[in-house]
Formats: structure tokens, C-alpha cells, sequence
């Protein structure tokens, strides 16, 4: 049970403001900055609804109330320590900014003067002209020299930030997308004021709901396990619970030595630096998690991971530690890095990686990921061909339940980590692919809806063709070179709508191919009007597939039967393309 020392109601100026405890996010147990433009657009959108009722003079509306921070407040340390509530804090200190800013900019004496006064009391000051600057919010390592370059570091000469460091993580760009945002909002506010004098007053008025009218309750906590207690038990009934930050603190709570905290720290820099967004973050978790024990649901990855590493951890003699686990989590983010890119440095490996990411086919990744633990790249291509060739087979075009896929890949993954080769992964993979029968079948009925997925099975089939009949001039059908073109229109004439359109107008007899931007109107006339496309295109898949036989010239009408017929002579094609499991029994 968590010790609480008081929790008490404290307005935005309390808790970030002068001549009070410098509230500081420690390294050992907080996230970078995370606010996209949604959260700070809702943010921005309860400021304005309460800054309306403040001015109305209702009673009601003198206080809004944001939610609570959870603050590390031992009697031994100085300042106050933040373990929940960073993002708001961090978020107003942004706004409260950008007004210094504007007003700043206003260039009337009253303005700058109150753009002065701003910097001293909420964000940052110096006591003495030699004395270092005292800063009222201090991120963690991974925001703090960042935040103070864009935000904090501000000079009353010149009213601006030096803004020499450029932004190296994701959660950099987002603190300078937060602040554009807000001065975005706010100037076209202004707008509305016919003077200086009103714009003035609209300002003092925003700053003074956020200053004295936004308010937390402060639950103050003795110690760090006591803070990770009330953190979890908060963010485990909102929405947003963060499986990346709760694996963190407890990792720093497990921790026994100044080391395996350094291992953590280093660990989760390769995370926030490897990946481009926090999403890619929480799904390499999770699938390395899945990698290693087979699988688990995001919803219940935390208490999972917790339990199983505390009866690791808390074991004597300790066989296995927070600093193992960093060091293998951290080995496994480069390896993931480099499958989800298809950056591995070997082309073949890459485009089939390629391949998987075009279809979305996240659930292959544990896989590669437990087998290139051990295993070089090239070692893997007849695993990760076998596997594509079950995806495509049992999920793209058969549209099974994707549960028992998952269930087979996640269980294989498992095995490998447990010590078997990966031979034995692919042996069993190539007993899942269904037969060549079944497939053909599942093809010739086949409708694909997402444009992805059906560029690449067309992209694939145009390959082969090629392949076939000797053509060596190069296309590229990567995104944006090719679009994806419904021969009978998605939006046809009324006098040449099929009665059943919505079941053949996505089936992939009635899909190609076509180079360039897609042209709705072209696309949506009859045979006659474009055929000229098809004949003369230099993708096969569009010249050379009896695209044709789709028109009844006789009748002037669009044929289904000619959809069916182009679908059977593209599923004979696609056989070969994605073999079954005796390609490699």
C-alpha cells in the first residue's frame, strides 16, 4: 500500500512558479514529451471553454480543475520530484511561452514589460547576473537541454530563445509542434481585437485563467516505490496508460545499483532515438515480449511483463536482472529497427521485408526478430519467404481468422527463443500454408478493398509476368509510380452498372495496374474510352491479362463473366508467385 504524505490543491503558478519547489522530472522514472496535435488541440479547447466562463464572472467557472501530479517529496530533497503530471506541466509552461513571446513582439513598453515579468515568475530567472539560471520546470535527459534551447533559455534583450539545437528526437518536434500550434491559435484570437490596448487584455486574461485558475491536486509521496504505486494506479484506469512508461518505472524500481539504472537509461535512449514514433515503440515491445514467451495482448502486457520479471528479479540468488533484461531489450530494438525498415543491408532479405510492410503483415515480425537473435539475415530468407507465402495465402487472399495465424508465428517465435533452429520454424510453417487448391480457389473469389494490398499482389504478378515472358525493361511500382485502376469503374454510368456492383467492383479479375497519378475521371469511363491504356501500358499485368475480355462489345455492356475469367488466369499466375509448402517440403 502506497504511503501518501498529503494531497493538496495547487494551482498551474504553485506549482511552476517563483519562489517555489523546483519541480524536476527525474532520469530514473519519466518519459520524453509525448502531446501530438490531438491532445494539445483538446488541451487548447478546454483552456478556451474555461477562459469563457472565468470572463462571464460565474462562479463556477473560477476554478478547472486539470487532474492530479504525483511528486516525490522526501524530506531530504530539495524541489519536488515528478513522476505524473509531466505532459500538462510541460504542455502550460509551452503556452505560457508562447504569450511571453507575443507580447514580446507587440514591442509597446507594457507588453514587453509583461513578457519580462512572465520569464522571471513562471519559466525561468536569474537571482544574480553571475548566477546560473534557476529553471521552474526541469525535464529529464532526454527533453531538458532541448526544452530550454526552444523554450526556457529566454532573452529579455532580444525576446527570443537561442533555438541552436535542432531536434533530435521525436519528442523534440513535438514540443516545437506544440508551440506553433499555440501561437497558431492564439495570434488568429487576436485577430478579432481592432488595438493594442484589447490585445493586451486578452493576453493578461489567458494568462491569468492558466496561472491562477488551472488547478492539480498534488499527491506528494515519501518515496519513489510509493509514487510508482499511486502512478500506476492512476494511469491503469485512463486513457492514457502508457505500457512503455510503466515498464520503465518498474524497471527503476527493480533496479539495485546505480548501474542497472545507467542500463535502463541507455536501454530506452536506443528506443526513443531507433524509432521515428512512440507507436513503433509500444509495438516492438509487445512483440518482443511475444518473441521470447509466445502471446500476450497489448491491454495485459504490462502486468504480465511485471509479473513474470519480478519472480526473475526477486529471486535469490539472482539469476537474471534488470540490467539483463535492459541489455537484451536493447540489443533487440537494433534488430527491429532494421526488420520494420528493411535496412538490414541485404537486398533480397530487405525486399522481402518490404513486402511484409506493404501488407501490414505486422504479426511476421516476432518471428524475424527471435530469429535473428542468433541467425545472420541472408540465413533467414527461405523463413521469411515461407512466412510470406502463409500470410498472403491464409490471410490477404483467404481472409481466414487471423487468430490461429498469429497463434502458429507467435508459438514458433517462442520456440526459437527457447534455443531451435530456425529450420524447424520454417518446416512447421510450410504444414500451415494452405494447398495449391485451396488457394487458387480463395483467389478466383477474391475481392481486396485496400489499395496497399492490392497493389502489391498486382505488383507481384507483374513481376512474375516479366519474368515469364522476358521482359527486362525496368518499372517501378513502388507507392506514388503506380495506382491501382478498376477497370469496371467504382463510379460507372448508370446505364452500365452491374446489378451486383459492390460484389465485382473490388474483385482482383476486375483490378490492374496503370503508371502515374490516378485520374477519377478517366477512371470512371466505360471500356471503349480507356482501352487505349491497357493495350498500350507497359505493365503486363494490364497489356497481356485479357483485360478485354471484361466488355461486351456486342451488347455495350460491362461482363462479369469476363472479371471471373481474368481472376482464374491471375490465380494460375499467383501459384507460382506464392508458393506452397512444397516448395520448400
Amino acid at each position: 500500500m502506497a504511503i501518501i504524505k498529503q494531497a493538496a490543491r495547487q494551482t498551474l503558478g504553485q506549482l511552476i512558479g517563483a519562489n517555489n519547489p523546483i519541480v524536476t522530472v527525474p532520469d530514473d522514472s519519466q518519459r520524453q514529451y509525448a502531446w501530438t496535435r490531438k491532445e494539445v488541440d483538446v488541451y487548447w479547447t478546454d483552456i478556451q471553454k474555461f477562459k469563457t466562463g472565468r470572463d462571464s464572472g460565474k462562479e463556477s467557472s473560477s476554478e478547472y480543475f486539470i487532474g492530479p501530479v504525483v511528486t516525490i517529496t522526501a524530506d531530504s530533497i530539495q524541489g519536488r520530484s515528478l513522476l505524473d503530471g509531466q505532459q500538462r506541466l510541460t504542455t502550460s509552461t509551452i503556452l505560457i511561452a508562447t504569450i511571453r513571446d507575443i507580447l514580446w513582439q507587440m514591442k509597446s513598453p507594457e507588453g514587453m514589460s509583461t513578457a519580462n515579468n512572465i520569464q522571471r515568475d513562471y519559466i525561468a530567472r536569474k537571482s544574480g547576473r553571475k548566477e546560473p539560471m534557476e529553471y521552474f520546470l526541469v525535464l529529464s535527459l532526454f527533453d531538458r537541454d532541448f526544452f530550454r534551447d526552444h523554450i526556457q533559455d529566454w532573452s529579455e534583450i532580444t525576446g527570443e530563445c537561442p533555438k541552436i539545437e535542432g531536434a533530435a528526437r521525436p519528442s523534440h518536434k513535438l514540443i516545437q509542434d506544440a508551440y506553433a500550434n499555440f501561437y497558431s491559435k492564439i495570434t488568429a484570437n487576436l485577430q478579432a481585437y481592432p488595438d493594442d490596448e484589447s490585445r493586451l487584455d486578452w493576453l493578461d486574461s489567458l494568462r491569468e485563467c492558466l496561472i491562477n485558475g488551472l488547478v492539480f491536486v498534488e499527491i506528494q509521496t515519501p518515496t519513489s516505490s510509493d509514487a510508482n504505486e499511486v502512478f500506476e494506479t492512476i494511469n491503469s484506469r485512463g486513457k492514457d496508460l502508457s505500457t512503455v512508461d510503466l515498464v520503465r518505472n518498474f524497471l527503476m524500481e527493480k533496479s539495485t545499483s546505480n548501474y542497472e539504472k545507467i542500463r535502463v537509461n541507455d536501454a530506452w535512449r536506443s528506443l526513443l532515438d531507433g524509432f521515428e514514433r512512440r507507436e513503433e515503440i509500444e509495438k516492438f515491445l509487445r512483440h518482443f515480449w511475444v518473441s521470447k514467451h509466445g502471446d500476450v495482448k497489448s491491454h495485459s502486457l504490462y502486468t504480465t511483463i511485471r509479473k513474470d520479471l519480478s519472480g526473475h528479479f526477486d529471486r535469490r540468488p539472482q539469476l537474471y536482472g534488470v540490467g539483463a533484461f535492459s541489455a537484451e531489450l536493447e540489443a533487440a530494438a537494433g534488430r527491429y529497427a532494421e526488420i520494420i525498415t528493411g535496412s538490414t543491408g541485404n537486398p533480397e532479405f530487405d525486399a522481402a521485408l518490404g513486402e511484409i510492410k506493404t501488407m501490414s503483415a505486422d504479426a511476421l515480425y516476432p518471428l524475424l526478430l527471435s530469429a535473428s537473435e542468433n541467425s545472420e539475415y541472408p540465413q533467414l530468407q527461405t523463413l521469411v519467404d515461407a512466412a510470406i507465402s502463409y500470410y498472403v495465402r491464409w490471410t490477404v487472399v483467404g481472409r481466414r481468422e487471423s487468430t490461429l495465424l498469429e497463434e502458429n508465428i507467435f508459438g514458433a517465435a517462442k520456440e526459437i527463443s527457447g534455443g531451435a533452429s530456425p529450420d524447424v520454424a520454417v518446416r512447421k510453417i510450410v504444414g500451415w500454408i494452405p494447398d495449391d487448391e485451396t488457394f487458387e480457389s480463395d483467389f478466383r473469389e477474391a475481392s481486396i478493398p485496400k489499395p496497399s494490398q492490392a497493389r502489391y499482389l498486382l505488383g507481384k504478378i507483374e513481376h512474375s509476368l516479366r519474368i515469364r515472358e522476358d521482359v527486362h525493361e525496368e518499372v517501378m511500382l513502388g507507392d506514388g509510380k503506380v495506382h491501382v485502376e478498376n477497370i469496371y469503374p467504382q463510379k460507372p454510368k448508370a446505364e452500365f452498372r452491374l446489378e451486383d456492383h459492390d460484389s465485382w467492383v473490388s474483385r482482383l479479375g476486375n483490378l490492374t495496374l496503370l503508371t502515374g497519378k490516378k485520374n477519377q475521371v478517366l477512371s470512371n469511363l466505360s471500356y471503349p474510352e480507356k482501352a487505349s491504356s491497357y493495350a498500350g501500358s507497359a505493365l503486363l499485368v494490364s497489356s497481356r491479362t485479357e483485360v478485354e475480355a471484361l466488355w461486351d462489345g456486342a451488347h455495350t455492356r460491362w461482363r462479369v463473366q469476363g472479371i471471373e475469367e481474368r481472376q482464374a488466369l491471375l490465380a494460375e499466375i499467383a501459384r507460382d508467385v506464392w508458393p506452397s509448402g512444397n516448395r520448400w517440403g
